[in-house]
């Protein structure tokens, strides 16, 4: 059976974005092999019930971040992750309504909603943080260079001496 993998491609760059993907990808591959192996539906339930409380953990971290950095992109990264969550929720329903689901079914339904997102939304995401984290490093370098420009010439103690 497949399942889903993590890749440098997947990453954003943002360790701890990066490592709540990871866990839901560990979730995601754990109802993937569920499913596969013929748990008991009570199994299944639980750990696509497990999925969802992460999910909502993992966006309500995520919009947090998109309001401190006023992210000009959060409206619609927001209105996607209500989209996923009534998403998922509907999978669950569907997964608790019929016995038999199969689990290239769920590998697809997985691979299309969360790497899917990863590599859009939350891509254009992390492209904006690294840039403003790269444009405080230079502005932080430019106030350092500034600053020891102005000390040129004032006696230091060791000149003194």
């Amino acid at each position: 059976m497949g399942r889903l993998e993590w890749s440098p491609e997947l990453s954003l760059g943002q360790p701890e974005l990066d490592d709540q993907h990871k866990e839901l990808i560990r979730i995601a591959n754990g109802l993937i092999n569920a499913v596969s192996i013929g748990r008991r539906k009570r199994t299944v339930e639980n750990v696509i019930r497990k999925l969802r409380e992460y999910t909502v953990f993992h966006f309500v971290r995520e919009e947090s971040l998109m309001e401190q950095i006023r992210f000009p992109g959060r409206a619609d990264h927001m209105a996607e992750h209500v989209r996923l969550k009534l998403s998922v929720k509907n999978y669950q329903r569907k997964l608790y309504e019929h016995e038999h689901v199969r689990a290239n079914d769920v590998l697809d339904f997985m691979t299309e909603w969360l790497l899917g997102h990863i590599l859009t939304f939350d891509r254009d995401f992390a492209v904006y943080m690294t840039a403003l984290d790269e444009t405080a490093k230079a502005e932080r370098s430019e106030s350092s260079e500034v600053v020891e420009a102005g000390n040129e010439g004032v006696p230091t103690t060791s000149d003194n001496e």
